[in-house]
């Protein structure tokens, strides 16, 4: 942009220098009687002269102006391709974000002298600042494509990947950027008054809940330092439902697309779910089969990236398998990992985050295959005689294995080795989208305080989810069934719901689903099942991602 400024200014002065010279020949007056000048003539000579310059002054001033039109219809094909890019065909996304990148630089560079002084610098720094922010937010997330879906950062693979936010603070040495995710939810859960009872025939507690909720609210700020390979994210994330709050993040480097890697929060990819898709899904929170299987969250050390062109990768070694509330006193020395490697093979993407559903509508048929692994060795993080601090693994029945007498009366567990291995396959075309995953799990490795009837619990499950878009851009249908297997239990659901996007985008939308669960396993306050439950669930909610 410089250059061609420089460039500019030299023409410029070479040219004023040529006609300046001739006029100063051609004013050179025809000498008088006596050999000078006389006044006339030098007064002829200097009013010509001024003439020819008003001629190039005005000359300047008319291609001054032809070439700010060039701009300006320049600028226009640029906003009419974009808006037709809008909607990503065939995985282009990139490609064609990039094409208006490239576009931008090209007017800026070669009409410098339409814009006002300085202006032309300021236009080339504000397209490097923004080529910079893509960056930051990996996959091309470029801002300006609001209301557009948001592809997060790729590197983060549980529920606090950012959306696309708001640029508050820019400079040579970095970037801030402030986002979040909010829903607001009813959730009856009926009937009102029911028993349970577990693989031992003892009762369990069932309290099925009606209320309204600010649900989920997670406030975000993410950026670089420094370089723009080298970026951060925060995060705050609350659910209100148990008042739970936690503060995090993590830093990463991005050595390319063959790895990103980062340090700090993130999650264990051991289901779709659990690989960047939030919030992104059907409804605002998992469907049985996958709540009852999955991992969780962890602080550790953490990377993604391609193996081949269509082929990803992502793993995670942690503390262990829920780091949440658990104080580093908590922890023991073993630690936690897990890995997965997903295969794009036909378009090589799977619309914004891998998203569930096809609300971009894609016009060539686009799958997705995946594979997973997560090892994790727990413990009950407290004594014996006291409630127990890990909550995360459940039996079929609903039990925390870590409760006393889970397995038998009088004794509890103290240790357990988690092991699931998953398998996912997905497509969509025009609107349609199916999707199913499947689960094996293992616990083994029992250390308790008496002894156990067993000495590993294998269970199995699966879902499958399919959707279609009856509006385009505007409303959903969608349906799902997942069961369980195994030791202790058979539960199953069949579910329902619809989605209303408002405002032609992803990011809000207005969420109505009804699920029918037999024997719920999963016993969750921030998600819509209670253990032991059987019986309809209604939830109605609003959610929105900036």
């Amino acid at each position: 942009m410089i250059g061609a400024k420089i460039r500019f200014t030299l023409a410029l002065g070479i040219a004023l220098t040529k006609v300046l010279g001739a006029a100063a020949q051609e004013s050179t007056p025809t000498p008088g009687p006596n050999g000078a000048p006389s006044e006339v003539q030098l007064l002829d000579r200097l009013i010509e002269q001024n003439e020819q310059l008003e001629k190039q002054n005005q000359q300047t001033e008319k291609l001054n102006q032809q070439l700010k039109e060039q701009n300006d219809q320049l600028m226009e094909q640029i906003k009419a391709l974009r808006a037709r890019m809008a909607k990503p065909v065939n995985g282009q996304e990139q490609a064609a974000q990039a094409a208006v990148a490239v576009a931008r630089g090209k007017t800026a560079e070669a009409t410098p002298q339409s814009f006002p002084q300085g202006q032309s610098e300021q236009s080339s720094t504000k397209n490097q600042n923004t080529q910079s922010s893509s960056a930051n937010q990996g996959r091309g997330d470029d801002k300006t494509l609001y209301p557009e879906a948001s592809n997060g950062n790729p590197a983060i693979f549980g529920d606090w990947d950012p959306g696309r936010g708001f640029n508050v603070g820019r400079s040579k040495f970095g970037e801030l950027n402030l986002s979040g995710y909010v829903v607001a939810r009813y959730l009856n859960q009926l009937p009102g008054n029911q028993t349970a009872v577990d693989h031992l025939g003892r009762p369990i507690t069932v309290t099925p809940r009606q209320d309204f909720q600010f649900h989920r609210i997670m406030l975000f700020s993410q950026g670089w330092l420094f370089n723009p390979k080298f970026q951060y994210s925060t995060f705050v994330w609350t659910v209100q439902d148990t008042n739970q709050v936690a503060v995090g993040g993590a830093l990463y480097y991005g050595f390319g697309k063959y790895m990103t890697l980062g340090m700090g929060w993130n999650a264990y990819p051991g289901t779709q779910s659990l690989q960047g898709s939030h919030p992104y899904w059907e409804s605002y929170d998992r469907v049985m089969a996958d709540e009852f299987f999955r991992p969780y969250f962890s602080q550790g050390v953490f990377a993604k990236g391609n193996v081949l062109p269509k082929l990803e990768y992502r793993w995670t070694i942690g503390n262990n398998l829920s780091n949440l509330d658990v104080p580093a006193t908590a922890l023991d020395r073993g630690l936690s990992a897990g890995g997965a490697l997903t295969w794009l093979p036909t378009t090589g993407e799977f619309g914004p985050r891998g998203a569930f559903g096809d609300y971009e509508d894609h016009q060539n048929l686009a799958t997705r295959f995946n594979l997973a692994y997560t090892y994790s060795p727990e413990d009950r993080q407290s004594a014996i005689g006291t409630p127990s601090g890990n909550t995360t693994i459940r039996l079929a029945d609903s039990l925390n294995i870590f409760d006393p007498s889970a397995l038998a009366n009088g004794v509890t567990v103290k240790n357990v080795r988690y092991q699931l291995l998953s398998a996912a396959a997905g497509m969509k075309q025009h609107g349609f989208w199916l999707q199913g995953e499947g689960y094996a799990r293992k616990l083994d490795d029992f250390v308790a305080n008496g002894k156990l009837p067993v000495s590993s619990i294998r269970n199995f499950g699966f879902y499958v989810q399919l959707a279609d878009m009856v509006v385009q851009k505007r409303f959903e249908l969608y349906g799902a069934t997942s069961y369980i297997f195994g030791a202790y239990g058979h539960p199953k659901e069949f579910l329902g719901g619809s989605n209303y996007y408002p405002w032609n985008t992803r990011n809000i939308r207005v969420n109505t689903q009804l699920i029918y669960v037999f024997h719920s396993p999963v016993n969750s306050t921030f998600g819509f099942y209670e253990g032991g439950l059987t019986g309809p669930i209604f939830s109605f909610g609003m959610t929105a991602l900036y």
